[in-house]
């Protein structure tokens, strides 16, 4: 740096304002003149507002620098900072130094808000800091400029998301309790189907309210970006949503109670609080996160990475959550109903590990079986209601299901057709042709009728094999509409269908129009005999 360089040869001087959390700043300035009069300490107090700590401030190479940090510069109450900044006597002091320009850069930590009171300054917000800049000249007359920054109650409001389950809860706990006429067991067997699915989209919808309210910038500012704020972060990820799940699981305890025929709303255990997500709800946030770096953000190997973590996660916590649940005490006997079932797993390529009874009061299936993990959960109202032929008849479609991994290939359809409706409506030919409001509606809605298009056809393969395997269509013919009675929400949507997207399966099935019309079968026994209680009510 030549003091006979012209002005517009000198580069540009610098004045960088590091504020923190907790209202601290740190100032960094080089000025590239020697003409300064006195040194900077003095008039960067006037510009933080603060007194500064052994600031370095001295000639170094014909340019003068600065570099010290003070508390107290900004104030911090509660979750908010704000402060004012000064630079009008700084400026005042370059012009008199012959000083050209001065580019200024402002920092603060990434947070819910940041006000900045100033026109013509650029800013740069990244995931964990906001940056103002602006470039000053001797002939500019900067005001005051207050700043803001953190976090104010409107920041928060995505924690109301979580009442929305919980709502939602109450609700079903409103109307399960007031189904006089409907057996228990069907009762809570819907409810609990019901449940399992409020707890999953309560997941999914905290994912998408945390990113909003930013878990990672929260802890940072809390913990004024100490190395401790990562455990904090996935507190926030964690905590909220397993309180809800608690809680909704504590309400749940006297629709419970009507199964065992207790009053006192005392079954409900930890056990049901996490029955249905631990084993699906991590693989499949790893699963979504995979699909997105690739589909999205053409990040193949991240995608491949967390594919791979979503496999890892479901196999290794099926194994925790098999051990957790404490099922050694609830398996089947030997007897015939075993050596058929393990026979029926041989002949559909499907093999069961083990088979397990649980009672209907126990409260943890929500229906009359359940096949997980090469593992077969029954329950003790399936052996009441159907005999042991329907018994090995829905069973012999169960194992066609999980052979062919029907489920599995619905649930990645599902997964998939985000990233896809994304690609296809930035499509050229087709982002410059519609509009997003109707590309983007059109395709989500479409999505849930592929789905359901899939799944039906999923179903008539698997009741096409049960009967071969079985050899015994009337024994599903007979059993399939026993089991739909389990379900009141599948009551009704199969009462929809059959108004309004018949399946065509008389085609296939002789007796398959007997299959949807569970209004008209005999209850089943679970009520007295002179009880006015039905299965499920007409």
């Amino acid at each position: 740096m030549g003091q006979q360089e012209s002005g517009e040869s000198t580069p540009p001087s610098k004045l960088e304002i590091n504020l923190d959390t907790r209202g601290n700043a740190e100032v960094t300035a080089k000025i590239f003149d020697r003409h300064l009069q006195s040194p900077l300490a003095s008039v960067m107090r006037q510009v933080a507002g603060c007194d500064f700590e052994n600031p370095k401030d001295r000639e170094i190479e014909g340019d003068w620098m600065f570099k010290g940090s003070c508390s107290g510069a900004f104030l911090r109450r509660g979750l908010l900072v704000g402060g004012r900044l000064q630079f009008a006597p700084l400026i005042e002091v370059l012009r008199q130094a012959r000083v050209p320009r001065l580019d200024v850069v402002v920092r603060h930590p990434h947070t819910g808000f940041s006000r900045f009171l100033d026109d013509g300054w650029s800013v740069e917000d990244t995931a964990e800091s906001v940056q103002y800049s602006k470039s000053f000249t001797p002939s500019s007359s900067p005001a005051e400029i207050p700043i803001a920054f953190g976090y104010h109650y409107g920041n928060f409001l995505p924690l109301l998301l979580l009442l929305l389950p919980v709502c939602l809860i109450v609700l079903m706990r409103w109307a399960a309790l007031r189904a006089h006429d409907t057996s228990p067991v069907v009762i809570w067997f819907s409810y609990w189907r019901l449940f399992g699915m409020i707890m999953t989209g309560t997941w999914l919808l905290w994912v998408q309210g945390s990113n909003v309210l930013d878990g990672a910038a929260l802890a940072r500012f809390l913990l004024n970006g100490s190395s401790r704020w990562v455990p904090l972060q996935v507190t926030f990820y964690l905590v909220p949503p397993v309180l809800v799940q608690l809680i909704c699981t504590v309400l749940s305890g006297a629709v419970l109670a009507r199964v065992a025929g207790e009053s006192a709303p005392s079954q409900v255990s930890w056990r049901h609080a996490f029955w249905h997500e631990p084993a699906t709800i991590w693989p499949l946030l790893c699963l979504l996160a995979g699909v997105a770096s690739i589909a999205l953000f053409d990040a193949l190997l991240l995608g491949i990475l967390c594919l791979a973590i979503a496999y890892a996660a479901h196999v290794l916590l099926s194994w925790i959550w098999l051990r957790v649940q404490k099922l050694n005490g609830s398996v089947l006997p030997d007897g015939d109903l075993r050596h058929r079932v393990f026979e029926l797993g041989l002949k559909a390529g499907v093999q069961v590990k083990q088979i397990y009874t649980l009672p209907a009061a126990d409260g943890r299936l929500a229906a009359p079986f359940m096949f997980v993990s090469r593992r077969l959960f029954l329950s003790d109202a399936l052996m009441k209601a159907l005999r042991q032929r329907e018994v090995c008849a829905v069973l012999a479609r169960e194992f066609v299901h999980a052979r062919r991994r029907h489920r599995q290939i619905l649930a990645a359809a599902a997964v998939l057709a985000l990233p896809l409706i994304y690609r296809f409506s930035h499509l050229p030919a087709i982002e410059g042709r519609l509009p997003w409001a109707i590309r983007g509606p059109l395709l989500v809605w479409i999505t849930p009728f592929f789905l359901y298009w899939l799944w039906r056809g999923f179903e008539r393969t698997a009741e096409t094999e049960a009967a071969e395997i079985v050899g015994d269509e009337e024994a599903l013919l007979t059993a399939m509409p026993k089991l739909a009675q389990f379900n009141i929400l599948g009551l009704g949507w199969r009462k929809l269908e059959r108004r309004f997207f018949p399946n065509g399966k008389q085609a296939q099935w002789r007796l398959g129009a007997e299959i949807l019309r569970v209004s008209e079968e005999p209850p089943l026994a679970a009520a007295a005999p002179d009880s006015p209680q039905r299965l499920v009510s007409g």
